[in-house]
């Protein structure tokens, strides 16, 4: 549950030019392809996201005892600090640490959950994605690529290959329908 603790993406199906395109370790190089990838991600996690009914919420779903909409509040977080963290980039020209290990992060992020509603949560999230989102899209192709592809890496790892590392703690099991007449 971290920012780049991962392996790096591979190209999607379906390969495109701009799949051609990516960097040797399957980052994209370029801003379209980019956005294209974290829509992907996020379509498909926002769908898990909405399926799972506001009561469910609550329930302990990840290896380190988080709820659903801590989990949820921990994906806005880090769209928050890589929303910043581009912002600084694009006006310096310099790559950005972050001001806290990861771990602190995740406990404030997991904190700021408790006492939140579900829809709060998942409104918040969504908010959060649409600001990344249009901050990516500031971004040029040369910035995307510069210092060993930094902003590419920064962001799959808070987006597409962030929401693949959670998404299995999404997953509503499906409830038998009983018969009819018996109650």
């Amino acid at each position: 549950m971290s920012e780049i603790e991962r392996v790096p993406s591979q190209p999607a199906m379906g390969s495109s030019e701009a799949d051609a395109r990516a960097t040797p370790d399957g980052e994209p190089s370029t801003v379209r392809e980019l956005l294209s990838r974290i829509d992907a991600g996020w379509l498909a996690f926002l769908a898990a996201v909405v399926r799972i009914p506001g009561e469910w919420m609550d329930e302990h779903v990840t290896e380190g005892g988080w709820t659903r909409k801590q989990m949820l509040a921990h994906i806005t977080t880090w769209h928050d600090l890589t929303h910043e963290r581009l912002g600084r980039l694009m006006a310096t020209g310099k790559q950005v640490d972050l001001r806290d290990d990861n771990d602190t992060i995740n406990a404030r992020a997991a904190r700021q959950a408790v006492g939140k509603t579900a829809g709060e949560i998942v409104k918040d999230m969504e908010a959060s994605f649409g600001k990344l989102r249009r901050q990516v899209q500031r971004l040029s192709d040369d910035q995307l690529q510069a210092g060993d592809a930094w902003a590419a890496q920064v962001v799959a790892g808070n987006t597409y290959d962030h929401y693949a590392e959670h998404i299995a703690d999404l997953h509503v099991p499906q409830i038998a329908e009983e018969p009819a007449g018996r109650r």
